[in-house]
Protein backbone atom coordinates (compact mmCIF):
# COMPACT_ATOMS: atom_id res chain seq x y z
CA UNK A 1 0.00 0.00 0.00
CA UNK A 2 2.99 2.45 0.68
CA UNK A 3 4.48 1.79 -2.62
CA UNK A 4 1.65 2.20 -4.37
CA UNK A 5 1.29 5.71 -2.44
CA UNK A 6 4.24 6.83 -3.25
CA UNK A 7 3.50 6.44 -7.55
CA UNK A 8 0.75 8.45 -7.18
CA UNK A 9 1.10 12.05 -7.98
CA UNK A 10 0.40 14.68 -5.84
CA UNK A 11 -3.10 16.20 -7.53
CA UNK A 12 -4.46 12.49 -7.23
CA UNK A 13 -7.00 12.72 -4.43
CA UNK A 14 -6.28 8.83 -3.64
CA UNK A 15 -3.12 10.03 -2.72
CA UNK A 16 -2.78 11.43 0.67
CA UNK A 17 -0.20 14.28 -0.02
CA UNK A 18 -3.17 15.48 -1.60
CA UNK A 19 -5.28 16.06 1.54
CA UNK A 20 -2.67 16.97 3.34
CA UNK A 21 -2.53 19.52 1.00
CA UNK A 22 -6.11 20.02 0.30
CA UNK A 23 -5.95 20.95 4.20
CA UNK A 24 -3.07 23.38 4.00
CA UNK A 25 -5.02 25.57 1.49
CA UNK A 26 -8.29 25.00 3.35
CA UNK A 27 -6.37 26.47 6.93
CA UNK A 28 -4.45 29.60 4.65
CA UNK A 29 -8.16 30.53 3.08
CA UNK A 30 -9.76 30.49 6.27
CA UNK A 31 -7.07 32.48 7.90
CA UNK A 32 -7.30 34.92 5.01
CA UNK A 33 -11.17 34.96 5.18
CA UNK A 34 -10.94 35.86 8.91
CA UNK A 35 -8.02 38.32 9.06
CA UNK A 36 -9.61 40.43 5.90
CA UNK A 37 -13.33 40.26 5.69
CA UNK A 38 -15.73 42.64 7.24
CA UNK A 39 -18.77 41.61 9.60
CA UNK A 40 -21.56 40.16 7.64
CA UNK A 41 -24.96 42.07 8.54
CA UNK A 42 -26.14 39.17 11.06
CA UNK A 43 -22.91 39.43 12.84
CA UNK A 44 -23.61 42.85 13.72
CA UNK A 45 -27.17 41.99 14.85
CA UNK A 46 -25.90 39.75 17.08
CA UNK A 47 -22.81 41.57 18.18
CA UNK A 48 -25.19 44.35 19.09
CA UNK A 49 -27.16 42.10 21.44
CA UNK A 50 -24.19 41.11 23.24
CA UNK A 51 -22.47 44.31 23.67
CA UNK A 52 -25.98 46.29 24.74
CA UNK A 53 -26.66 43.54 27.25
CA UNK A 54 -23.23 44.15 28.58
CA UNK A 55 -23.78 47.81 28.97
CA UNK A 56 -27.57 47.82 30.24
CA UNK A 57 -28.38 44.65 31.12
CA UNK A 58 -31.23 44.03 28.23
CA UNK A 59 -30.60 41.69 25.74
CA UNK A 60 -32.47 43.81 23.14
CA UNK A 61 -31.75 46.05 19.97
CA UNK A 62 -31.63 49.50 21.35
CA UNK A 63 -32.36 50.89 18.00
CA UNK A 64 -34.92 49.13 16.88
CA UNK A 65 -36.37 45.81 15.94
CA UNK A 66 -34.79 44.61 13.05
CA UNK A 67 -38.67 43.39 11.76
CA UNK A 68 -40.27 46.81 12.81
CA UNK A 69 -43.94 47.05 12.66
CA UNK A 70 -43.49 49.94 10.06
CA UNK A 71 -41.37 48.02 7.39
CA UNK A 72 -39.94 51.56 5.93
CA UNK A 73 -38.70 53.16 9.76
CA UNK A 74 -37.21 52.09 12.62
CA UNK A 75 -38.55 52.89 16.11
CA UNK A 76 -36.28 52.32 18.89
CA UNK A 77 -39.21 51.95 21.34
CA UNK A 78 -40.23 48.44 19.52
CA UNK A 79 -37.26 46.03 20.39
CA UNK A 80 -38.45 42.56 22.36
CA UNK A 81 -36.20 41.27 24.44
CA UNK A 82 -34.45 38.11 23.25
CA UNK A 83 -34.04 36.41 26.27
CA UNK A 84 -32.06 33.08 26.07
CA UNK A 85 -33.03 32.36 22.50
CA UNK A 86 -29.46 32.80 20.86
CA UNK A 87 -27.81 32.00 24.46
CA UNK A 88 -24.77 30.07 23.45
CA UNK A 89 -24.11 31.62 20.22
CA UNK A 90 -24.33 35.29 22.36
CA UNK A 91 -22.29 33.80 24.76
CA UNK A 92 -19.59 32.77 22.69
CA UNK A 93 -18.79 36.46 21.17
CA UNK A 94 -19.03 37.80 24.63
CA UNK A 95 -16.06 35.95 25.80
CA UNK A 96 -14.46 37.28 22.96
CA UNK A 97 -15.69 41.32 23.24
CA UNK A 98 -14.73 40.44 26.98
CA UNK A 99 -11.09 39.75 26.49
CA UNK A 100 -10.30 41.76 23.30
CA UNK A 101 -12.83 44.97 23.48
CA UNK A 102 -15.89 45.73 22.08
CA UNK A 103 -14.20 45.25 18.50
CA UNK A 104 -15.06 43.73 15.55
CA UNK A 105 -12.11 42.24 15.78
CA UNK A 106 -12.40 40.37 18.51
CA UNK A 107 -14.97 38.48 17.00
CA UNK A 108 -13.00 37.63 13.92
CA UNK A 109 -10.34 36.06 16.56
CA UNK A 110 -13.10 33.93 17.73
CA UNK A 111 -14.03 32.67 14.65
CA UNK A 112 -10.39 31.62 13.85
CA UNK A 113 -10.75 29.77 17.14
CA UNK A 114 -13.93 28.16 16.46
CA UNK A 115 -12.60 27.30 12.82
CA UNK A 116 -9.73 25.02 14.84
CA UNK A 117 -12.74 23.63 16.91
CA UNK A 118 -14.95 22.75 14.20
CA UNK A 119 -11.77 21.09 12.36
CA UNK A 120 -10.47 19.29 15.35
CA UNK A 121 -14.30 18.14 15.88
CA UNK A 122 -14.75 16.64 12.79
CA UNK A 123 -11.38 14.81 12.95
CA UNK A 124 -11.98 13.28 16.28
CA UNK A 125 -15.32 12.11 15.98
CA UNK A 126 -14.87 10.39 12.76
CA UNK A 127 -11.53 8.69 13.32
CA UNK A 128 -13.58 7.46 16.45
CA UNK A 129 -16.61 6.04 13.65
CA UNK A 130 -14.70 5.04 10.24
CA UNK A 131 -10.62 5.62 10.91
CA UNK A 132 -7.91 8.17 10.46
CA UNK A 133 -7.68 8.08 7.01
CA UNK A 134 -11.25 8.94 6.29
CA UNK A 135 -11.16 11.62 9.13
CA UNK A 136 -8.11 13.68 7.59
CA UNK A 137 -9.41 13.46 4.33
CA UNK A 138 -12.99 14.68 5.60
CA UNK A 139 -11.38 17.39 7.72
CA UNK A 140 -9.58 18.85 4.41
CA UNK A 141 -12.61 18.15 2.37
CA UNK A 142 -14.77 20.65 5.40
CA UNK A 143 -11.39 23.29 5.38
CA UNK A 144 -11.97 24.53 1.64
CA UNK A 145 -16.03 24.54 1.79
CA UNK A 146 -16.79 27.38 0.31
CA UNK A 147 -19.64 28.24 2.22
CA UNK A 148 -17.63 27.57 5.82
CA UNK A 149 -15.23 29.95 4.49
CA UNK A 150 -17.81 32.69 3.40
CA UNK A 151 -19.47 32.19 6.80
CA UNK A 152 -15.96 32.12 8.99
CA UNK A 153 -15.25 35.69 7.39
CA UNK A 154 -18.57 37.61 8.50
CA UNK A 155 -18.47 35.38 11.60
CA UNK A 156 -21.78 33.53 11.02
CA UNK A 157 -22.77 30.12 13.11
CA UNK A 158 -22.63 27.85 10.44
CA UNK A 159 -19.40 26.41 12.13
CA UNK A 160 -20.92 26.23 15.45
CA UNK A 161 -23.97 24.35 14.25
CA UNK A 162 -21.92 21.80 12.15
CA UNK A 163 -19.96 21.00 15.54
CA UNK A 164 -22.86 20.82 17.54
CA UNK A 165 -24.86 18.70 15.15
CA UNK A 166 -21.83 16.01 14.46
CA UNK A 167 -21.01 15.79 18.54
CA UNK A 168 -25.11 15.10 18.94
CA UNK A 169 -25.03 12.44 16.00
CA UNK A 170 -21.94 10.75 16.90
CA UNK A 171 -23.33 10.09 21.03
CA UNK A 172 -26.41 8.55 18.97
CA UNK A 173 -24.07 6.34 16.82
CA UNK A 174 -22.17 5.65 19.88
CA UNK A 175 -24.78 4.58 21.58
CA UNK A 176 -26.11 2.42 18.98
CA UNK A 177 -22.68 0.36 18.91
CA UNK A 178 -22.12 0.66 22.88
CA UNK A 179 -25.43 -0.96 23.50
CA UNK A 180 -25.71 -2.32 27.28
CA UNK A 181 -24.88 0.42 30.19
CA UNK A 182 -23.03 2.97 27.70
CA UNK A 183 -26.02 3.45 25.51
CA UNK A 184 -28.74 4.93 27.82
CA UNK A 185 -25.61 7.68 28.99
CA UNK A 186 -24.35 8.51 25.28
CA UNK A 187 -27.94 8.85 23.96
CA UNK A 188 -29.15 11.11 26.67
CA UNK A 189 -25.77 13.66 26.09
CA UNK A 190 -27.71 13.68 22.47
CA UNK A 191 -30.48 16.14 23.29
CA UNK A 192 -28.50 18.51 25.32
CA UNK A 193 -26.40 19.20 22.50
CA UNK A 194 -28.97 19.87 20.25
CA UNK A 195 -30.73 22.21 23.05
CA UNK A 196 -27.46 24.06 23.07
CA UNK A 197 -27.45 23.65 19.09
CA UNK A 198 -30.60 25.47 19.40
CA UNK A 199 -29.48 28.29 21.42
CA UNK A 200 -26.83 28.94 18.54
CA UNK A 201 -29.30 29.38 15.91
CA UNK A 202 -32.20 31.12 17.15
CA UNK A 203 -34.55 27.96 17.02
CA UNK A 204 -37.12 27.22 18.88
CA UNK A 205 -35.42 25.02 21.69
CA UNK A 206 -38.53 23.26 22.88
CA UNK A 207 -39.78 22.49 19.63
CA UNK A 208 -35.95 21.20 18.56
CA UNK A 209 -35.09 18.72 21.80
CA UNK A 210 -39.01 17.05 21.33
CA UNK A 211 -38.54 16.54 17.55
CA UNK A 212 -34.74 14.91 18.27
CA UNK A 213 -36.12 12.71 21.13
CA UNK A 214 -39.29 11.46 19.35
CA UNK A 215 -36.67 10.71 16.63
CA UNK A 216 -34.48 8.65 18.44
CA UNK A 217 -36.89 7.10 21.46
CA UNK A 218 -38.50 5.36 17.83
CA UNK A 219 -34.78 4.30 16.57
CA UNK A 220 -34.14 3.05 20.78
CA UNK A 221 -37.05 0.94 20.86
CA UNK A 222 -37.65 -0.45 17.76
CA UNK A 223 -36.27 -3.88 18.18
CA UNK A 224 -39.37 -4.65 20.56
CA UNK A 225 -41.83 -3.97 16.96
CA UNK A 226 -41.42 -4.92 13.63
CA UNK A 227 -43.31 -2.58 11.99
CA UNK A 228 -40.34 0.22 13.32
CA UNK A 229 -37.62 -2.27 12.26
CA UNK A 230 -38.98 -1.63 8.92
CA UNK A 231 -38.47 2.03 9.24
CA UNK A 232 -35.53 2.37 11.67
CA UNK A 233 -33.51 -0.26 9.21
CA UNK A 234 -33.91 0.72 5.79
CA UNK A 235 -32.10 4.16 4.97
CA UNK A 236 -34.39 5.10 2.22
CA UNK A 237 -37.33 4.76 4.46
CA UNK A 238 -36.12 6.35 7.63
CA UNK A 239 -35.24 9.22 5.55
CA UNK A 240 -39.13 9.49 4.05
CA UNK A 241 -40.29 8.65 7.30
CA UNK A 242 -38.40 11.62 8.64
CA UNK A 243 -38.52 13.84 6.24
CA UNK A 244 -42.69 13.61 6.36
CA UNK A 245 -42.74 13.94 10.03
CA UNK A 246 -40.81 17.53 9.74
CA UNK A 247 -43.71 18.57 6.93
CA UNK A 248 -45.94 17.70 9.24
CA UNK A 249 -44.83 19.58 12.27
CA UNK A 250 -43.96 22.47 9.96
CA UNK A 251 -47.36 22.34 8.63
CA UNK A 252 -48.61 22.43 12.19
CA UNK A 253 -46.76 25.30 13.51
CA UNK A 254 -47.54 27.41 10.12
CA UNK A 255 -51.00 27.13 10.57
CA UNK A 256 -50.87 28.15 14.48
CA UNK A 257 -48.42 30.28 14.42
CA UNK A 258 -48.48 34.62 15.29
CA UNK A 259 -49.29 36.82 12.27
CA UNK A 260 -45.93 38.76 12.48
CA UNK A 261 -43.95 35.66 12.69
CA UNK A 262 -41.28 33.98 10.20
CA UNK A 263 -43.18 30.28 9.24
CA UNK A 264 -46.39 31.92 9.18
CA UNK A 265 -45.72 32.73 5.55
CA UNK A 266 -47.50 30.33 4.33
CA UNK A 267 -50.47 31.53 5.45
CA UNK A 268 -49.88 35.00 4.04
CA UNK A 269 -48.90 34.13 1.05
CA UNK A 270 -49.24 30.31 0.02
CA UNK A 271 -48.95 30.71 -4.22
CA UNK A 272 -45.25 32.77 -3.23
CA UNK A 273 -44.16 30.28 -0.14
CA UNK A 274 -44.95 27.01 -2.57
CA UNK A 275 -42.66 28.90 -5.48
CA UNK A 276 -40.13 29.46 -2.81
CA UNK A 277 -40.27 26.09 -1.82
CA UNK A 278 -38.99 25.20 -5.23
CA UNK A 279 -36.14 27.77 -5.01
CA UNK A 280 -35.27 26.71 -1.37
CA UNK A 281 -34.60 23.32 -2.73
CA UNK A 282 -32.34 24.04 -5.16
CA UNK A 283 -30.25 26.25 -3.22
CA UNK A 284 -30.14 24.16 0.12
CA UNK A 285 -30.27 20.90 -1.60
CA UNK A 286 -28.25 21.44 -5.27
CA UNK A 287 -26.27 24.19 -5.08
CA UNK A 288 -24.90 23.87 -0.98
CA UNK A 289 -25.25 20.17 -0.51
CA UNK A 290 -24.95 18.09 -3.53
CA UNK A 291 -22.27 20.38 -5.33
CA UNK A 292 -20.80 22.79 -2.65
CA UNK A 293 -20.19 19.81 -0.59
CA UNK A 294 -19.10 17.58 -3.48
CA UNK A 295 -21.63 14.89 -2.63
CA UNK A 296 -22.71 14.22 -5.76
CA UNK A 297 -19.71 11.92 -7.23
CA UNK A 298 -20.93 9.40 -4.49
CA UNK A 299 -24.92 9.92 -4.94
CA UNK A 300 -25.06 7.49 -7.36
CA UNK A 301 -24.03 4.59 -5.32
CA UNK A 302 -25.41 6.25 -1.68
CA UNK A 303 -28.84 5.86 -3.65
CA UNK A 304 -29.14 2.42 -4.44
CA UNK A 305 -27.82 1.12 -1.57
CA UNK A 306 -30.15 3.09 0.60
CA UNK A 307 -32.94 0.50 -1.04
CA UNK A 308 -30.57 -2.59 -0.09
CA UNK A 309 -29.33 -2.13 3.14
CA UNK A 310 -30.46 -3.13 6.47
CA UNK A 311 -28.77 -1.01 9.26
CA UNK A 312 -29.49 0.73 12.41
CA UNK A 313 -26.63 3.13 12.08
CA UNK A 314 -27.53 4.00 8.25
CA UNK A 315 -30.95 4.30 8.83
CA UNK A 316 -30.27 6.89 11.80
CA UNK A 317 -27.75 8.78 9.41
CA UNK A 318 -30.56 8.78 6.60
CA UNK A 319 -33.84 9.74 9.15
CA UNK A 320 -31.23 12.79 10.49
CA UNK A 321 -30.20 14.11 7.18
CA UNK A 322 -33.78 13.38 5.63
CA UNK A 323 -35.64 15.46 8.52
CA UNK A 324 -32.96 18.40 9.07
CA UNK A 325 -32.78 19.01 5.25
CA UNK A 326 -36.76 19.60 4.74
CA UNK A 327 -36.81 21.73 7.98
CA UNK A 328 -33.41 23.75 5.89
CA UNK A 329 -35.93 23.90 2.87
CA UNK A 330 -38.84 24.91 4.83
CA UNK A 331 -37.53 27.22 6.46
CA UNK A 332 -35.76 29.37 4.22
CA UNK A 333 -38.56 29.37 1.88
CA UNK A 334 -40.62 30.30 5.33
CA UNK A 335 -37.39 33.20 5.26
CA UNK A 336 -37.85 34.47 2.03
CA UNK A 337 -41.41 34.78 2.05
CA UNK A 338 -41.62 36.48 5.17
CA UNK A 339 -38.94 39.28 4.29
CA UNK A 340 -40.22 39.88 0.80
CA UNK A 341 -43.71 40.63 2.10
CA UNK A 342 -41.87 42.89 4.62
CA UNK A 343 -39.82 44.71 2.40
CA UNK A 344 -42.46 44.61 -0.30
CA UNK A 345 -39.89 43.52 -2.28
CA UNK A 346 -40.06 41.99 -5.96
CA UNK A 347 -40.74 38.16 -6.41
CA UNK A 348 -38.61 36.38 -6.88
CA UNK A 349 -35.91 38.72 -7.78
CA UNK A 350 -35.42 39.23 -3.69
CA UNK A 351 -33.93 35.65 -3.80
CA UNK A 352 -31.06 36.41 -5.26
CA UNK A 353 -30.18 38.85 -2.15
CA UNK A 354 -30.76 35.93 0.30
CA UNK A 355 -29.86 33.33 -1.77
CA UNK A 356 -26.51 32.74 0.52
CA UNK A 357 -29.36 31.56 2.88
CA UNK A 358 -28.32 27.86 1.67
CA UNK A 359 -25.57 27.85 3.62
CA UNK A 360 -27.33 26.81 6.41
CA UNK A 361 -27.14 23.12 5.03
CA UNK A 362 -23.15 23.01 5.74
CA UNK A 363 -24.19 22.07 9.19
CA UNK A 364 -25.15 18.32 7.45
CA UNK A 365 -21.96 18.25 5.80
CA UNK A 366 -20.25 15.32 8.39
CA UNK A 367 -23.36 13.13 8.87
CA UNK A 368 -23.91 13.09 4.62
CA UNK A 369 -20.62 11.70 4.61
CA UNK A 370 -20.70 9.49 7.73
CA UNK A 371 -23.56 8.31 5.56
CA UNK A 372 -21.71 7.23 3.02
CA UNK A 373 -18.62 6.30 4.97
CA UNK A 374 -21.19 3.59 6.61
CA UNK A 375 -22.15 2.12 3.38
CA UNK A 376 -18.62 1.34 1.89
CA UNK A 377 -18.46 -0.48 5.91
CA UNK A 378 -21.57 -2.71 5.11
CA UNK A 379 -20.64 -3.48 1.53
CA UNK A 380 -17.00 -4.41 2.38
CA UNK A 381 -18.36 -6.47 5.04
CA UNK A 382 -21.01 -8.11 3.55
CA UNK A 383 -18.79 -8.68 0.37
CA UNK A 384 -21.05 -7.03 -2.05
CA UNK A 385 -18.37 -6.10 -3.94
CA UNK A 386 -14.77 -5.61 -3.31
CA UNK A 387 -13.47 -2.98 -0.86
CA UNK A 388 -11.95 -1.40 -3.69
CA UNK A 389 -15.05 -0.84 -5.80
CA UNK A 390 -16.83 0.89 -3.07
CA UNK A 391 -16.53 4.69 -2.78
CA UNK A 392 -16.03 6.73 -0.27
CA UNK A 393 -13.55 9.32 0.56
CA UNK A 394 -11.06 6.84 2.29
CA UNK A 395 -11.57 4.36 -0.29
CA UNK A 396 -12.43 6.28 -3.44
CA UNK A 397 -11.19 3.80 -6.55
CA UNK A 398 -12.86 4.75 -9.52
CA UNK A 399 -13.95 8.05 -8.38
CA UNK A 400 -11.02 10.03 -7.89
CA UNK A 401 -11.67 11.78 -11.06
CA UNK A 402 -15.03 13.06 -10.07
CA UNK A 403 -14.10 14.16 -6.53
CA UNK A 404 -11.17 15.84 -8.24
CA UNK A 405 -13.30 17.36 -11.02
CA UNK A 406 -15.73 18.30 -8.14
CA UNK A 407 -12.59 20.04 -6.27
CA UNK A 408 -11.97 22.10 -8.77
CA UNK A 409 -15.10 23.81 -9.69
CA UNK A 410 -15.78 24.47 -5.87
CA UNK A 411 -11.85 25.84 -5.05
CA UNK A 412 -12.41 29.10 -7.07
CA UNK A 413 -15.18 29.53 -4.80
CA UNK A 414 -13.53 29.32 -1.74
CA UNK A 415 -10.45 31.58 -3.09
CA UNK A 416 -13.36 33.78 -3.84
CA UNK A 417 -14.74 33.81 -0.36
CA UNK A 418 -11.78 34.00 1.22
CA UNK A 419 -9.87 36.98 -0.39
CA UNK A 420 -13.45 39.37 -1.59
CA UNK A 421 -15.32 38.66 1.71
CA UNK A 422 -17.55 41.11 3.03
CA UNK A 423 -17.34 45.14 1.63
CA UNK A 424 -19.16 47.72 2.78
CA UNK A 425 -19.46 51.56 2.94
CA UNK A 426 -20.95 51.89 6.08
CA UNK A 427 -17.90 51.05 8.47
CA UNK A 428 -15.95 54.16 6.85
CA UNK A 429 -18.94 56.65 7.29
CA UNK A 430 -19.61 54.55 10.70
CA UNK A 431 -16.07 55.41 12.11
CA UNK A 432 -16.68 59.36 10.76
CA UNK A 433 -19.26 59.22 12.86
CA UNK A 434 -17.86 57.98 15.83
CA UNK A 435 -15.09 60.67 15.63
CA UNK A 436 -17.27 63.51 15.35
CA UNK A 437 -20.56 63.26 17.09
CA UNK A 438 -21.68 64.25 20.70
CA UNK A 439 -22.67 62.00 23.09
CA UNK A 440 -26.77 62.13 23.36
CA UNK A 441 -26.72 62.86 19.42
CA UNK A 442 -28.89 60.68 17.08
CA UNK A 443 -28.42 60.49 13.58
CA UNK A 444 -30.71 58.90 10.76
CA UNK A 445 -29.72 56.91 8.43
CA UNK A 446 -31.25 56.75 4.48
CA UNK A 447 -31.72 53.76 2.04
CA UNK A 448 -33.89 51.46 0.57
CA UNK A 449 -35.98 49.25 2.17
CA UNK A 450 -34.13 45.72 1.96
CA UNK A 451 -31.73 44.87 4.84
CA UNK A 452 -32.51 48.66 5.78
CA UNK A 453 -32.56 48.13 9.34
CA UNK A 454 -29.39 45.20 9.15
CA UNK A 455 -27.24 47.63 7.53
CA UNK A 456 -28.12 50.37 10.11
CA UNK A 457 -26.93 48.02 13.01
CA UNK A 458 -23.89 48.18 10.57
CA UNK A 459 -22.94 51.48 12.36
CA UNK A 460 -23.50 50.67 15.96
CA UNK A 461 -20.31 48.68 16.56
CA UNK A 462 -18.13 51.71 16.15
CA UNK A 463 -20.63 54.49 17.01
CA UNK A 464 -22.10 53.27 20.60
CA UNK A 465 -21.34 49.67 20.87
CA UNK A 466 -22.72 49.49 24.77
CA UNK A 467 -25.00 52.52 24.87
CA UNK A 468 -22.65 54.04 26.95
CA UNK A 469 -22.78 57.41 24.71
CA UNK A 470 -26.62 57.65 24.68
CA UNK A 471 -26.38 58.04 20.75
CA UNK A 472 -29.47 56.53 18.94
CA UNK A 473 -29.85 55.47 14.85
CA UNK A 474 -32.83 56.14 12.98
CA UNK A 475 -33.56 54.85 9.87
CA UNK A 476 -36.07 55.10 7.02
CA UNK A 477 -36.49 54.13 3.37
CA UNK A 478 -36.02 56.91 0.99
CA UNK A 479 -39.41 55.99 -0.07
CA UNK A 480 -40.73 57.90 3.14
CA UNK A 481 -41.47 61.29 3.80
CA UNK A 482 -38.63 61.68 6.28
CA UNK A 483 -38.01 65.29 5.25
CA UNK A 484 -41.14 65.95 6.70
CA UNK A 485 -40.38 64.08 9.98
CA UNK A 486 -37.17 65.78 10.34
CA UNK A 487 -38.04 69.42 9.16
CA UNK A 488 -41.28 69.77 10.89
CA UNK A 489 -40.50 67.75 14.15
CA UNK A 490 -44.13 65.16 12.92
CA UNK A 491 -44.45 62.40 14.48
CA UNK A 492 -45.53 59.31 12.77
CA UNK A 493 -47.40 56.03 14.94
CA UNK A 494 -44.97 52.97 14.76
CA UNK A 495 -42.25 55.54 14.07
CA UNK A 496 -39.09 56.93 15.98
CA UNK A 497 -39.33 60.79 17.19
CA UNK A 498 -36.42 62.18 14.88
CA UNK A 499 -36.36 65.40 16.92
CA UNK A 500 -33.09 64.71 18.59
CA UNK A 501 -30.98 63.82 14.83
CA UNK A 502 -28.02 66.37 13.68
CA UNK A 503 -26.28 63.99 11.33
CA UNK A 504 -28.09 62.49 8.60
CA UNK A 505 -26.12 59.15 6.31
CA UNK A 506 -27.35 59.04 3.00
CA UNK A 507 -26.64 55.80 0.83
CA UNK A 508 -25.19 55.80 -2.08
CA UNK A 509 -26.68 57.55 -5.12
CA UNK A 510 -29.62 59.41 -3.42
CA UNK A 511 -29.91 63.05 -3.77
CA UNK A 512 -30.77 65.12 -1.60
CA UNK A 513 -32.01 68.80 -0.96
CA UNK A 514 -31.83 70.22 2.66
CA UNK A 515 -32.21 73.47 3.78
CA UNK A 516 -29.92 74.15 6.86
CA UNK A 517 -27.70 71.19 6.44
CA UNK A 518 -24.11 70.76 4.59
CA UNK A 519 -22.46 67.71 3.25
CA UNK A 520 -20.01 67.05 6.02
CA UNK A 521 -18.35 63.92 4.18
CA UNK A 522 -18.56 62.49 0.58
CA UNK A 523 -16.80 59.07 -0.70
CA UNK A 524 -17.33 55.90 -3.44
CA UNK A 525 -18.96 52.97 -2.28
CA UNK A 526 -16.86 49.69 -3.05
CA UNK A 527 -17.67 48.45 -6.50
CA UNK A 528 -18.87 44.86 -5.03
CA UNK A 529 -21.57 47.22 -2.75
CA UNK A 530 -22.76 49.05 -6.06
CA UNK A 531 -20.66 51.81 -6.33
CA UNK A 532 -21.76 55.37 -5.83
CA UNK A 533 -21.14 58.37 -3.61
CA UNK A 534 -22.43 58.25 0.03
CA UNK A 535 -22.60 61.79 1.85
CA UNK A 536 -22.91 62.03 5.38
CA UNK A 537 -24.80 65.83 6.41
CA UNK A 538 -25.04 67.56 9.54
CA UNK A 539 -26.71 70.36 10.73
CA UNK A 540 -25.76 73.78 10.26
CA UNK A 541 -28.23 75.57 12.48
Amino acid sequence: MEEEETTLPWWNPESNRFWSILFMVGIILHIVATSSSELGLDAYIHSTYVTVEDGTGEGRLDWGHTRPIDPESSDPDYSPDVGGRYWAWHAWLGIWFDFMGDEADSIQTGAMMMTALMLFAIWRSTERLYGTEAAARLTALASVNPALIFSAGRVYPEEFMLIAISVAILTLILGLRTGGKGMPILWLMAPGVVLFGATVKGIDPTASVLLFMVGFVVFAIDESNELLIEVTRRPHRAFIASSSLVVLVFLGFALTAGEGSTISALRRAPLRFSSAVLFSLIDVVLIFMIFGMVLWPFLKESLASSTTIIDREAGLLAAVIGGITTAIVLYVASLWTHESLLWNAEWPWMVWTMGNNGRYATMLMIPCFWYIMRVRQLTAEEGEHSPNEVGALENLGALWKPVLVGLCLILPLSFFAAFHGQTSWTSEAAEYLSEEMEDGEDFLFISDSTLGMHWLYSFHLQVDADGSRNITGHWRADTTDWQDELVNQTVVENRGNLSGVNWLVISPDLQIELEGWSVSKKASAPLMNGGGDWTIWSKTN
